[in-house]
């Protein structure tokens, strides 16, 4: 073993334990299949709108797909990628059961680093949120009715999400301008992320970790929050999940744990794309209440 760099891990035992595509062999196939589903629910859906601007950079983006319904709820994703890869449309593919449902789909982009801080990012992805909330009147869906969701990275902002002080960051919005979400397979302390590979380009010192980090935040609003994730995961996102709950019901939160089994970091999200998974019901379930 080398030299211990955080917690009892070694840097080669800790880069294990984040690198996800290492872990899950199969990892390829996984993404090709999301790929072609996403494909095929743009071209199939009815009432799509696709690269709705919230800001001026190239990938200050939204796509948004809305039911048959007048001002259904809305449930937005936030892709992973370690804030470095992926676009929203390997992900369209997870609106089928929503739009099936009757709740509409926002698949949210942001700029990815090198080529932005994370802080930057953090910042566009604040905005992208307080623009759909404010749209929602001119756009055709409830914006009382507010979800948000992400995965990997997206799970981190989601938790960034929680614990913006909204009216602090656009005097314009309400304090709760989510009203429940799910954050999966989330990082929530980025102090790990920094002494890996994968935090190279993320340029983060321990005090920009700990800012970042929903962990050391605290949650600002009253959402009903699943923190979600694949009984297959390692050890490391088991932990981050169950402080990060901690954290929050410490505060006042309604938080719960859900653990899909045998789901492992890809796999995990087909429980959030089918009518009869465990995760679309805990979301469809917080969205009536």
């Amino acid at each position: 073993m080398g030299d211990i760099v955080y917690l009892d891990y070694d840097a080669e035992t800790l880069f294990a334990e984040y690198n996800n595509r290492g872990k899950v062999p199969d990892f390829e196939a996984f993404i090709a299949d999301f790929e072609a589903r996403s494909d095929r629910l743009r071209a199939d859906a009815k009432n799509g709108r696709i690269d709705l601007a919230y800001g001026d950079g190239p990938r200050d983006r939204f796509d948004l797909f809305l039911p048959d319904v007048p001002s259904p709820p809305l449930h937005v994703f936030i892709h992973g990628g370690y804030w470095q890869w992926n676009d929203k449309e390997s992900y369209a593919f997870l609106a089928k059961p929503f739009l099936d449902s009757g709740i509409g789909f926002a698949n949210l982009e942001y700029p990815l680093c090198p080529g932005v801080t994370l802080a930057e990012l953090v910042d566009h992805v604040r905005t992208g949120i307080a623009h759909i909330w404010i749209q929602g009147p001119d756009l055709g869906y409830d914006r009382d009715r507010i979800q948000v969701s992400g995965h990997s990275a997206g799970g981190h902002l989601t938790g960034v999400v929680l614990t913006t002080d909204w009216t602090a960051f656009d005097n314009d919005l309400p304090a709760n301008i989510v009203k429940s979400a799910m954050p999966i397979s989330g990082i929530f302390d980025l102090e790990p992320i920094r002494h890996t590979p994968i935090g190279d380009p993320l340029g983060l010192d321990a005090v920009s970790a700990a800012a970042l980090s929903p962990m050391f935040a605290l949650p600002r609003t009253r959402a009903n929050t699943v923190v979600a994730l694949g009984s297959h995961e390692g050890r490391e996102f088991h932990r981050q999940a169950e402080a990060f709950a901690v954290n929050c019901r410490n505060h006042g939160a309604d938080v719960t744990i859900a653990s899909v089994h045998g789901g492992n970091h890809f796999s995990v999200l087909e429980s959030l794309a089918t009518s009869d998974g465990q995760l679309f019901g805990l979301a469809r379930e917080m969205l009536s209440r």
